[in-house]
């Protein structure tokens, strides 16, 4: 007799436009909260500690502030995975300093927004 969970036939897997519009949802509430002028002066704000040839593919930062018991939460998106796993590795060794809108212990996360459709 097997201890594992019966199998839930009603879960299928989710398709990329779906999880790609729920992301796009979450930053269009972050963007009302911070407003858009504060979103792109980070963006700005991070972009010029970077290089030139990842800052250009950097199309999106947002700050999401601390909730109980999570920290901040920096979430920088990308336009491609491979830039993404660069920035990733980038920002592990060097932490932006974009204080005092971004809280020095913030956690970093780079996701990727194919198609850049909040750039410039």
């Amino acid at each position: 007799m097997s201890n594992r969970p019966p199998r839930n036939s009603s879960r299928r897997p989710q398709s990329a436009q779906d999880v790609l519009s729920r992301v796009a949802q979450g930053m269009a509430r972050v963007a009302l909260t911070q407003g858009a002028a504060q979103i792109e002066d980070l963006r700005q704000r991070l972009v010029a500690q970077l290089p030139a040839e990842l800052a250009a593919h950097v199309s999106a930062v947002i700050c999401k502030p601390a909730q109980a018991p999570a920290a901040a939460e920096l979430v920088v998106f990308v336009d491609a995975a491979a830039w993404a796993a660069r920035l990733k590795l980038l920002l592990a060794e060097v932490p932006p300093e974009l204080a005092p809108q971004v809280p020095a212990d913030a956690t970093v996360k780079v996701k990727v927004m194919p198609g850049g459709s909040a750039r410039r």
